[in-house]
């Protein structure tokens, strides 16, 4: 899982970031490339909207009752658990074995349980916004690497 949060958990405004952090998109882009994502359909469409086609470098999985197809990029399934399991068929099959989860708030809160590793930016200030990770949803994990750039960290966390 990767993800960018507030002090106060809040992960997103409008359907998208409270923020505007260029090194921490440039490490998203880095830590991510060459794997894939699985990211619900509003999270999938905000990216759309912002680069003007789905992410570069990355097969994206989005969870989808409506697929649209029309990339090839792109794979939907149903529901969460479909998505995971084709993302870490396709992950293996390319000789990988770390699959991305890119939120938004709901995908993030179903996936936890099955996730090992958390790639998390800390933005060190409380932001408003529609959308937050539960209280606790840390709880189980371990912080295994920290990098801190003033105002925000990278900190990685596992179980």
């Amino acid at each position: 899982m990767i993800l960018a949060a507030a002090e106060n958990e809040v992960i997103g405004r409008d359907n998208d970031l409270p923020w505007h952090l260029p090194d921490d998109l440039r490490r998203f882009k880095a830590v991510t490339s060459g794997h894939v994502a699985v990211l619900g359909r509003r999270t999938y469409e905000s990216i759309v909207k912002r680069l003007g086609r789905p992410l570069p470098g990355r097969i994206s999985v989005v969870v989808s009752r409506t697929p649209k197809p029309g990339h090839d990029t792109v794979v939907y399934q149903p529901t969460l658990d479909a998505a995971l399991s084709v993302a870490r068929a396709i992950e293996a099959f390319a000789g990988r074995d770390e699959v991305f989860v890119l939120g938004g708030a709901q995908i993030y809160v179903e996936a936890l349980p099955s996730v090992d590793r958390v790639y998390l930016t800390r933005v060190h200030r409380e932001v408003d916004g529609d959308a937050a990770m539960p209280a606790g949803w840390l709880d189980g994990f371990k912080e295994t690497a920290a990098e801190h750039h003033g105002t925000h960290s990278y900190l990685t966390y596992e179980r």
